[in-house]
């Protein structure tokens, strides 16, 4: 069970949850982490302010569209979430969604959306190389999403098409892809979040990687840049050694427990609050 909001979480340990929700079998159980981490960093559901009601819709003799047949149990019960924080206007406004998901059918190499290649080590069924689409980077430059191939299962695999080496995994399910992005997102807008831009990268990321352990997910890829979530009292990390993005942020759940962070690693920081006040 989560921590009440207001009780100092040690994410510095989330990897253990994150292991114990995988660990849990039970479809019932499948959002439980995720449900937990929004009410830590304050995400109240009677706020959000929906960009989509939670239902498909299909329009006739659209056939770029997934048939419901291939929605896997899992990312339909995402979008029903009342505690869904892709689906509220406030988090999130730089990416786009697919739903219903859409289908990726154009052969490696005919442009930035394209099916898996029929050399990947991922393919699951040679004669049903098609991805369906969930979630699309806002200029088009990254794609994530599922294999048809997989569909049939309640929480498939989900994948990431963001360089030119082909699809990826992004994470291990689609729930725990959803709970991946709510790292990625929510923190923006319902944490305290410090900027270094004077402190040599290295030092600082060093610094951290000694001293917070990663969250636990596979590495985040967006564009060329690769993201890795490290942990703390309250906090939480965001380090990117490619260069090719933001390559530092730091969040907490409150400004003490940042400050404090900060402190720890030196150099001098710029705190900003949440642009979203929480309840």
């Amino acid at each position: 069970m989560s921590a009440s909001p207001r009780e100092a979480i040690d994410y510095g340990r989330f990897a253990e949850r994150l292991a114990a929700q995988r660990a849990n079998q039970d479809p019932a159980k499948r959002w439980d982490l995720y449900r937990d981490f929004h009410r830590e960093w304050g995400f109240d559901p009677e706020g959000v302010q929906r960009r989509h009601d939670g239902e498909p819709v299909y329009r006739d003799g659209d056939d770029r569209l997934v048939p419901p047949e291939k929605v896997p149990a899992a990312l339909r019960e995402w979008w029903k979430l009342r505690d869904n924080s892709f689906a509220d206007r406030r988090v999130c406004s730089g990416w786009q969604f697919d739903w219903p998901p859409e289908w990726i059918t154009a052969p490696p190499g005919n442009g930035d959306a394209e099916a898996l290649a029929p050399d990947s080590p991922l393919v699951v069924d040679p004669d049903d190389l098609r991805m369906c689409s969930v979630v699309i980077e806002n200029q088009g430059c990254a794609y994530w999403g599922y294999q048809a191939a997989e569909a049939q299962l309640d929480d498939p695999r989900a994948y990431v098409l963001a360089t030119e080496e082909g699809w990826e995994v992004q994470a291990d399910s689609l729930s725990e892809f959803a709970l991946l992005v709510a790292v990625r997102t929510l923190l923006f807008s319902f944490g305290w979040m410090a900027e270094n831009w004077d402190d040599e990268f290295d030092a600082v990321a060093d610094r951290i990687r000694a001293t917070m352990p990663e969250l636990g997910f596979r590495v985040w890829r967006e564009l060329t840049s690769e993201i890795v979530f490290h942990g703390g009292p309250d906090t939480v990390a965001w380090v990117d050694p490619t260069g090719d993005g933001d390559q530092l942020y730091l969040f907490g759940r409150t400004r003490e427990a940042l400050e404090r962070l900060t402190a720890d690693l030196g150099g001098e920081w710029k705190i900003s609050p949440p642009p979203v006040p929480s309840e």
